[in-house]
């Protein structure tokens, strides 16, 4: 039976190219007419292209308000984001930015960002809302375009009612499964400037958390299936006074739909706990993207290599649940969300990318992923695997949507999701 579920999940996103091929080919070779096309094609044509002199690249809004439908975070599900947005405002550089969101699993996010915000043109800002991204890197990544110089305050406040916990280490067992809520609110005074091809970004504030009982009913509250040893932050967790510098140096000719060049980010952050005397620690993250075409665009090989090293004060631990992890759509993707967590992370992942059209892209993946409690545990050993194909719509400047489908020694699992995947 289980093999036959993962025959069922290749054959599947294997014939998902014909269905897209067919899709963008109607959209580009439709013979051209004095009538005005439907709705639906004009949808579909604009949404494989990447005209934005109509809104500024605003999309869809009223006003200043800007209605998303997004995933706040992993396990969260779909639901709406309302923004309101005023860039630049009285013809100054002084922006005004804020949004809420609810999921279909009453995941909730709230943010504010005021002063000079990074943005490109009248386009949202973009802000990292998951829990399992690499904090602060996917947002000095998400920021890299903006041009200039940025000042600003910014406050963000989330709850997510089911955050998913299988324990800690490279050992931790699936069938530990269980779950969280966390409610969490980051309040910063950040600071960012764009030279050349490099972002440079500064961030101070605080951090302050909150771990309540879960409310997935199919899996137990982490409160019942782990000592308070085997999650250390659960009993009280630590406000932190928290500071980050980094950069990103930005090479590739489309970031949001590469071809060629290199990306990379580096990143120093220091957590001091505010009252408790037993959470210091510091984290060192990396990131390398480089992408080589063969011979032409249409055949590029795309690598990745990220990881995260956190080192606790003397005497001091790093909360269970602010351990980077692996698992879920962007990292060792044949995983569920947040599989492996611990002081240590290690991920390494290949694509072979092949333009069938320029709108329709096909892919083989293979990805490698380790997390460990020290850093003697960084070695090109003992790792988690997974391998697939992709299928992704593009326009000539962004991946709009992609269908990744991965197998690992725990199974097979299909990500639907808008953006590239690095």
């Amino acid at each position: 039976m289980k093999r036959q579920r993962v025959i069922h999940s290749l054959l599947f996103s294997l014939s998902l190219p014909l269905l897209c091929f067919s899709v963008a080919e109607a959209v580009q070779d439709q013979p051209a007419s004095d009538e005005r096309p439907g709705l639906l094609r004009r949808k579909l044509d604009g949404f494989l292209k990447d005209d934005e002199s109509s809104d500024g690249g605003r999309g869809v809004h009223v006003g200043p308000l800007l209605p998303r439908l997004v995933i706040l975070s992993s396990g969260g599900g779909p639901g709406p984001v309302l923004h309101f947005w005023a860039p630049d405002l009285g013809d100054s550089a002084f922006d005004v930015h804020a949004s809420a969101g609810i999921s279909i699993h009453a995941y909730r996010y709230y943010d504010a960002q005021v002063g000079l915000v990074p943005h490109v043109g009248s386009r949202l800002p973009r802000i990292a809302t998951g829990t399992n991204s690499l904090f602060p890197l996917a947002d000095l990544e998400r920021t890299s375009s903006a041009p200039g110089f940025n000042l600003y305050a910014s406050a963000r406040f989330r709850d997510y009612p089911r955050e998913d916990f299988y324990g800690l280490g490279p050992l931790s067992r699936r069938t530990a499964h269980a779950d969280y809520r966390l409610q969490d609110g980051l309040y910063e005074g950040v600071m960012r400037f764009r030279v050349w091809r490099l972002s440079l970004m500064g961030r101070l504030g605080i951090l302050r958390t909150s771990i309540l009982p879960g409310e997935d009913d199919a899996t137990p509250d982490v409160q019942v299936a782990f000592t308070p040893a085997e999650t250390p932050g659960l009993l009280r967790a630590p406000d932190f006074n928290h500071v980050s510098v980094g950069g990103w140096f930005e090479g590739r000719d489309e970031p949001a739909n590469p071809h060629r060049g290199v990306a990379l980010g580096v990143a120093h952050s220091w957590f001091n706990d505010r009252h408790l005397d037993a959470f210091a620690f510091r984290r060192l993250t990396a990131e390398a993207r480089e992408y080589i075409p063969l011979g032409s665009n249409r055949h590029v090989i795309a690598l990745r290599q990220a990881t995260s090293l956190d080192r606790a004060e003397p005497g001091h631990v790093v909360p269970f649940y602010l351990r980077s992890s692996l698992g879920g759509s962007s990292l060792l993707s044949a995983y569920p969300s947040f599989r492996y967590r611990d002081d240590g992370l290690l991920y390494l992942a290949s694509e072979y990318r092949f333009e069938v059209r320029p709108k329709v892209e096909l892919a083989l993946i293979y990805q490698a992923g380790k997390v460990f409690p020290e850093t003697s545990g960084f070695h090109l050993h003992d790792f988690r695997t997974a391998y697939g194909v992709g299928i992704r719509l593009k326009s000539p400047k962004k991946v709009r949507l992609r269908l990744d489908v991965l197998h690992g020694r725990e199974g097979t699992r299909a990500h639907l999701k808008l953006g590239p995947s690095f």
